[in-house]
């Protein structure tokens, strides 16, 4: 072994400064690591996870689900946003933490008077903890969903500000990269934490698009701008997977867990790419009727894609501690991952 020879004789004073200075340009190089929290989402209409299911959450140590309670949307019969889909508990959460999510579309925001929005907060804290009670749950925290528009914006943050003065603990909202980039436009919603959807990145509907679902080369318009984001943001990255059929240029359907492999299988579509494929007949399959032309895209998220994109979130936002949630919890979507990478990805 060979050993370090200092060949010009250094004074004690002036050896400890170099050290000292050689350990600080270590530290700088090397950051602390994020700490964090493994989590799922939950986003079926009835709570019954399959031992499947289960088995996962106990494999990977996770004790926190974001579970979606239900969606608000606007009633025109009766002029006013109502509950829809409300989940159903055909059996109790053990063992874990529940985190209550309320998906509220835009237009609803958009038809709601401003003097309303106080009553809405109380109608949906009301159903919340009315679901709470009945199921034996006690939630930490509340989320709220929305894809909030300029012109929805301010009854948005009335409506946080409202369910805050509420609810004692901590309310999050979802946020999306397009609100990352432009807070200035979109504004900052008044809440303690910002959940960071790191999916849904480009127009589904295009059919120019590579993948809607995922795809770095986008999310890299967007990801400098967090380290100058000041809410504390928790991330969600995406499992599930669909296809997204187009006629003569223009969106037609989209089909869910259908990936590429199935569609290579098919005898009527014709591989144009890896996950690009174009009918070569009329013929009905698939659950509609095709024809010839009608292109299909099968969009999903690779395993090395989603590590670097982990590893790109972590490195630019600023936050120490944070959830890292996967979105959802369904063995059909998690079933085209191993646990041990789902496993490497949370921690």
């Amino acid at each position: 072994m060979h050993k370090f020879r200092c060949c010009i004789p250094l004074s004690s004073g002036l050896c400890v400064f170099f050290i000292t200075g050689f350990l600080v340009s270590l530290s700088c190089q090397s950051p602390n690591p994020k700490q964090l929290s493994p989590a799922f989402y939950f986003w079926q209409t009835t709570y019954n996870p399959s031992p499947t299911e289960r088995q996962l959450l106990d494999q990977l140590q996770i004790r926190k689900l974001y579970l979606r309670f239900f969606d608000v949307d606007w009633d025109p019969a009766t002029q006013s946003a109502v509950p829809k889909t409300v989940v159903r508990f055909a059996r109790k959460p053990v063992g874990l933490t529940i985190v209550p999510v309320v998906f509220i579309t835009n237009q609803t925001l958009l038809r709601s008077d401003a003097s309303a929005i106080p009553g809405l907060a109380e109608n949906l804290f009301r159903k919340i903890t009315q679901i709470s009670r009945q199921n034996g749950l006690r939630s930490p925290e509340i989320q709220l969903d929305c894809d909030w528009s300029a012109g929805s914006r301010e009854r948005y943050f009335f409506l946080l500000r409202e369910l805050k003065n509420r609810f004692k603990g901590p309310v999050s909202a979802t946020i999306r990269l397009h609100q990352i980039k432009y807070p200035e436009q979109t504004g900052l919603p008044p809440v303690d934490r910002g959940m960071l959807m790191f999916y849904n990145m480009a127009d589904w509907k295009r059919a120019d698009t590579r993948n809607s679902i995922y795809d770095l080369d986008v999310a890299r318009h967007y990801t400098d701008f967090l380290e100058h984001y000041p809410l504390p943001l928790d991330v969600v990255l995406p499992l599930f997977r669909w296809t997204v059929v187009y006629r003569n240029n223009r969106f037609l359907s989209l089909l869910n867990n259908l990936d590429s492999k199935t569609l290579a299988r098919c005898s009527f579509l014709k591989p144009e790419t890896e996950n690009r494929f174009v009918a070569t007949r009329d013929t009905t399959a698939l659950g509609f009727s095709i024809r010839r032309g009608d292109v299909f895209r099968a969009e999903a998220c690779q395993n090395d894609d989603l590590t670097a994109g982990k590893q790109l979130l972590l490195s630019k936002i600023q936050n120490q501690k944070l959830t890292f949630a996967l979105y959802h919890l369904d063995s059909t979507v998690t079933s085209s991952y191993t646990n041990a990478f789902l496993h490497s990805l949370v921690r």
